[in-house]
């Protein structure tokens, strides 16, 4: 899940009595270490929690109860994890060397974040084409210039090569005038020919990332794109491996432990939870063709302004109805389903990441492009206009670091490329199961911070926050809202019209942060957790030297200093430019 927009904000879920689908394929060599993992996941739901939440469980207790279920399982089919480490490794490095890939998505956090790491630690790779909406070749270049190579994100690899670095760019980095959903990914035929006869590996990161787009917008990003990029990879005569970006949350409102499997069309979150209890119900099943056909005769149908509203309520509908939590994860599941119903015996490697925050170590600490997820959250609590929640403090924020996510990648790459068997292959780059941490460690340590080093106002009056409030209820938290703002400004000695006014602006802000608090209520709530066995075999597969120049263990994190001491200030100095708020 990558960046959210302050402006594409709509209420999006109602919650539903949860149901367990525990699967019987786990690791046992979780079981032991989160056992010792969860000794410090306790420090939640204490006085700041305003509710009780009779119907909803407790995920600490939940995932310990999964966690044991995980071992017990996997004893009896003597399922053991801890294979015997390489000497030798994967052979990452070694892997890279030589080869000409195509990255989609280019000028994006993650594809920037995984292009300098590749030219960083594998600069023999020959070339490296960088897919780049742009009118023609010299705005490609232009944006290759500005977003790539005069990022700060590149600034450790230009100390590498000094009076070089310019030269060595150029001859690694190739500009590609293109767009994912037209066909031959909309490069002219002689630049597609060429790429086809070229490439050894594809690396796709283009994606609409909005929760609650529009669902004809979204459908032509992440799910068009892909069928598009599928038919492109089958022209290529060389190609090894196509690997594709999804998220973690195109697992939709499944709970419990969460297995790395691919999805198949047809498919559904909603069909699995009817079949669990009734084997013998049919429900609809979920067809990639059959919703870009409701689309296209809707948008025939429908000529008047209200199109735009229409699209983003059929996006969300269509998403509860199949079991997501937006329009978001929706799609990004049915992209799944078109690139495993297309890809014949191409070799297919899928990385879920969860929720992708800044780096954690490389190149540099704390780097990040725009606000990401959990950044609004933080970014509104330390202006003092977020005194509240809307969720469970107890429920688990699964969020892994860029780095790690562009370690995992170039592991996983180098593995299936070896390989190439003609199969799809998932993994989930998450922590809960590893390192788990709370919604209430999220904004405890987020008071924590801006306790000691508070925002300043246009002022120049430094901002108070005070510990998070949580509700499970969103006329309790509207009114709390309503009762805050209200304390902080004075309405005695007002006239009628003055009154009237403040009043007026109350209320859109108590409107702007339900709508905000719905649009995140799917993630509050959220009763699911990843599981990440087949990272963990990656992790025993590296050498010693692998695993210390390509970092995949999301255990070592201390998330306390990463949020006080690395996240929210790289956000502070990448994104918000100083502390200083806007006025």
């Amino acid at each position: 899940m990558s960046m959210l927009l302050f402006k594409n904000i709509f209420p999006l879920h109602t919650r539903e009595s949860p149901t367990k689908l525990f699967s019987e394929n786990h690791d046992s060599a979780f079981f032991e270490y989160n056992i010792s993992s969860l000794k410090k996941h306790k420090k939640a739901k204490k006085r700041f929690c305003c509710m009780k939440f009779e119907n909803l469980g407790n995920p600490q207790k939940c995932l310990l109860k999964a966690v044991t279920d995980v071992a017990a399982i996997s004893m009896e089919k003597n399922e053991v994890l801890n294979t015997p480490k390489s000497s030798n490794g994967i052979g990452i490095v070694e892997f890279f060397e030589g080869k000409n890939v195509l990255v989609t998505g280019a000028t994006g956090f993650l594809a920037k974040a995984l292009v300098e790491k590749m030219l960083r630690t594998t600069p023999n790779i020959n070339k490296i084409y960088l897919l780049i909406r742009a009118k023609d070749k010299g705005v490609a270049f232009d944006r290759l210039r500005s977003e790539i190579m005069e990022s700060k994100l590149f600034k450790r690899l230009e100390e590498m090569h000094g009076e070089y670095y310019k030269p060595f760019i150029l001859s690694k980095l190739v500009p590609v005038v293109g767009n994912i959903h037209e066909p031959n990914l909309g490069m002219d035929i002689i630049t597609a020919h060429q790429i086809a006869e070229e490439i050894d590996l594809i690396v796709d990161s283009a994606a609409n990332t909005t929760f609650d787009e529009r669902y004809d917008l979204a459908l032509e990003a992440n799910v068009n794109g892909p069928c598009q990029l599928m038919m492109f990879a089958k022209k290529c005569k060389k190609l090894k491996l196509l690997m594709h970006y999804s998220t973690a949350y195109a697992n939709g409102e499944r709970e419990g432990c969460i297995l790395e499997k691919p999805f198949t069309m047809g498919e559904s979150i909603t069909k699995e939870k009817v079949t669990s209890f009734s084997p013998f119900t049919k429900f609809p099943s979920l067809h990639a063709m059959n919703e870009m056909d409701l689309v296209s005769k809707l948008k025939n149908a429908i000529t008047n302004n209200s199109l735009g509203q229409i699209m983003k309520d059929l996006g969300i509908e269509r998403a509860k109805l199949y079991g997501w939590q937006d329009t978001y994860s929706f799609t990004k599941a049915i992209g799944e389903m078109m690139i495993d119903s297309m890809r014949e015996e191409i070799p297919i490697l899928i990385l879920r990441p969860s929720v992708i925050t800044s780096s954690f170590r490389e190149p540099f600490p704390g780097f990040i492009q725009g606000f990401r997820v959990i950044d609004p959250s933080v970014y509104l609590y330390g202006k003092g206009d977020l005194p509240a929640f809307l969720g469970d403090p107890d429920c688990l924020v699964d969020v892994v670091p860029v780095d790690l996510v562009v370690n995992a990648t170039m592991a996983a790459i180098a593995k299936h490329g070896y390989l190439q068997s003609p199969e799809v292959n998932v993994y989930h780059v998450a922590s809960t199961f590893v390192n788990p941490f709370s919604l209430y460690q999220l904004f405890y340590y987020c008071y924590e911070y801006f306790t000691s080093f508070p925002f300043v106002n246009s002022k120049g009056d430094k901002v108070e926050v005070k510990e998070m409030k949580y509700f499970d209820k969103i006329s309790d938290f509207s009114n709390y809202i309503w009762e805050e703002l209200s304390r902080q400004h004075s309405v005695q000695d007002l006239t009628e019209k003055e009154l009237l006014k403040i009043q007026m602006r109350f209320k859109r802000k108590v409107e702007y942060l339900k709508h905000f608090c719905k649009l995140y209520e799917p993630y509050a709530f959220y009763r699911g957790w990843f599981h990440i066995g087949n990272m963990r075999n990656l992790m025993e597969e590296m050498s010693e030297e692998e695993r210390t120049s390509f970092e995949i263990d999301a255990s070592k994190i201390n998330w306390r200093d990463y949020l006080t001491g690395i996240h929210i200030p790289g956000v502070k100095e990448h994104v918000l430019k100083g502390g200083r708020l806007p006025s």
